[in-house]
């Protein structure tokens, strides 16, 4: 019943009801075809060989043709990153750029957080060209919130065939290395590793957005409240795995004599009550309201919801140090 709702959702609205990792699980049986079934061909023939400018190319326009515009304007990014003919870009950028959706029309839960990293980003511009690798980018829709002369390529294994632990990148190859809502799926004991790979693929540094366990959130209690009223996955794992902690993260940066910058971001209470809002909108069927309060929230709203003292998220940057020199990367280049 959730996926007819949903699908009569997408149909109605014209809405493009998009994810990032781990997010959302309710999803129409005409995007479950795409994900379960073709889509997985491109990946798993990108997996073999994942620096295939040209096969990126052929996934974006065939994601473009399926209606998954998200997905299509970033995998023509990351094919022009790794080096697909120009012209054969200039082609499709275009077309794919005009075809993303309103980004207003997001659930508020993924708009807040890719304005606030896509802003993040755009703070440490420090030149004209910027290159971004998105680390766990769902369908890569940050590239959707990035200028279009920012240089970006997707890490997302089931999505594009890149392997998330085994990145097959240059070190030092992109000026930033981002990773938002990702970090809280990695078990404990990884952590670290994961942090050493995401930033020796950087020049400059490595941007987080993430939960982090907050005292006195009811942390447990919330996560197993959504399990038990929506069976989300992304719940199951936040538990399974916890919540990383900012002290461990402080720690990371004082042993790798990185800078470490932090900033609390959104709201535990809001972003709790949005999962709820779309389970039960969609349950319901209540679409047309549950626009009109995603787009309030996400053009009035999204610059005065952040919480000092009960974040949903924090926002770290773990950079090198402005006098070390990057071995094989010019810093400048």
């Amino acid at each position: 019943m959730l996926k007819a709702l949903a699908k009569k959702l997408l149909k109605k609205t014209g809405l493009q009801i998009t994810k990032i990792p781990k997010q959302h699980e309710s999803l129409s049986s005409e995007r479950r075809a795409f994900t379960v079934g073709r889509k997985n061909k491109f990946a798993g023939m990108i997996a073999g060989d994942p620096l295939n400018a040209n096969m990126h190319l052929k996934y974006a326009i065939f994601a473009s043709e399926q209606g998954r515009y998200y997905l299509a304007y970033a995998e023509l990014k990351t094919a022009q990153y790794l080096g697909a003919d120009e012209e054969e870009v200039e082609k499709y950028i275009t077309a794919f750029r005009s075809a993303l959706p309103d980004p207003k029309y997001m659930n508020h839960n993924q708009y807040f957080r890719f304005k606030t990293l896509s802003s993040e980003i755009i703070t440490h511009r420090q030149k004209t060209s910027l290159s971004i690798l998105d680390i766990g980018g769902g369908e890569g829709e940050l590239a959707s919130f990035l200028p279009d002369d920012v240089t970006y390529c997707l890490v997302e294994p089931a999505v594009n065939g890149i392997s998330g632990t085994n990145l097959p990148f240059p070190d030092h190859s992109f000026d930033y290395v981002v990773s938002c809502h990702v970090l809280e799926h990695i078990p404990v004991k990884e952590r670290w590793l994961f942090l050493d790979q995401l930033l020796s693929k950087s020049r400059h540094g490595v941007i987080l957005l993430n939960p982090f366990h907050v005292e006195h959130t009811c942390i447990d209690e919330r996560l197993r409240l959504v399990i038990e009223i929506t069976g989300a996955q992304w719940a199951k794992e936040h538990l399974e795995c916890t919540l990383p902690k900012i002290d461990d993260i402080k720690a990371y940066a004082a042993d790798r004599e990185l800078q470490f910058r932090v900033k609390p971001n959104g709201a535990v209470a809001t972003s709790m009550a949005f999962v709820f809002v779309d389970y039960f909108a969609a349950k319901s069927g209540h679409q047309d309201d549950w626009k009109k309060m995603n787009v309030f929230f996400n053009e009035k709203y999204t610059d005065i919801l952040d919480s000092e003292k009960y974040p949903n998220a924090y926002l770290i940057y773990l950079g090198w140090p402005e006098t070390r020199t990057i071995k094989g990367a010019g810093l400048d280049s």
